[in-house]
């Protein structure tokens, strides 16, 4: 371990927990969620929470560098009702108590539904406003500007990840050029995440997440930049799936 304390939530989803299982040998881990966990947690330390408690925050930031924030509801669908605890509250009660607590750096999971309201075959490029296509991706624009307002007012390190699709490639819903296009697999996910976590000097960023996909729905090259992310896996090899749009 490099000694890093990490704060994980959303610990038990997809993301969550291949990011824990590639890392658990690289950071001290607390890990949270607001179901058990169904693998196995070694040495790390597992506090099952609801974050939009703000209660329970205190407890869980003890001693913590460095948080990543998976947590929260994914769906495009989701309705304002759902989204808004889970995605809003608990965020921005999140930003607040890291801040108390002396955390040195937020790793905010973001998503490429920020940006999804652009046309499929328009690569977005981190210096283009946000245009999301649905209240999910507008949560996203929310943490995204929360990021922002925190870095620049506090010490806090802030960097929004854009996740795209990210998706095993023996279980992948994947349709079309589109998707294909903004795939995340999950060995390039758990680069990009501990880029985020471990490089240094970065006070605010807007990293995107996706592989070295032949066509890119989001431009890495600001990414690869700042943070010395070297993406791997191209989604157009990787699927043997015909190219429609």
């Amino acid at each position: 371990m490099n000694g890093l304390n990490v704060l994980l939530t959303g610990a038990c989803g997809k993301i969550g927990k291949t990011f824990f299982e590639a890392s658990k040998d690289r950071y001290r881990f607390t890990l949270t969620d607001r179901v058990e966990p169904d693998f196995a947690l070694g040495e790390h330390r597992f506090v099952r929470a609801d974050l939009s408690d703000k209660s329970v925050l205190a407890s869980l930031l003890e001693n913590i560098e460095v948080v990543v924030h998976l947590s929260g509801i994914p769906d495009p669908a989701a309705s304002f009702e759902e989204l808004l605890p889970n995605n809003i509250l608990a965020t921005t009660y999140l930003f607040e108590a890291a801040v108390a607590a002396g955390v040195q750096r937020l790793v905010y999971a973001s998503s490429a539904q920020a940006v999804e309201g652009y046309p499929v075959d328009r690569e977005i490029t981190p210096d283009m406003q946000v245009m999301p296509a649905n209240l999910y991706g507008v949560t996203k624009c929310y943490g995204e500007a929360l990021c922002g307002y925190y870095a620049t007012k506090t010490p806090l390190s802030t960097i929004a990840v854009r996740i795209g699709a990210f998706e095993f490639p023996q279980h992948a819903d994947l349709n079309n050029a589109r998707d294909l296009s903004a795939w995340l697999s999950p060995r390039d996910a758990v680069q990009l995440l501990q880029c985020a976590v471990d490089t240094r000097d970065v006070k605010h960023l807007v990293a995107h997440g996706i592989s070295n996909n032949r066509f890119k729905r989001l431009d890495l090259s600001e990414t690869i930049r700042v943070l010395g992310y070297q993406p791997v896996d191209d989604a157009f090899q990787v699927f043997e799936i015909p190219i429609t749009y």
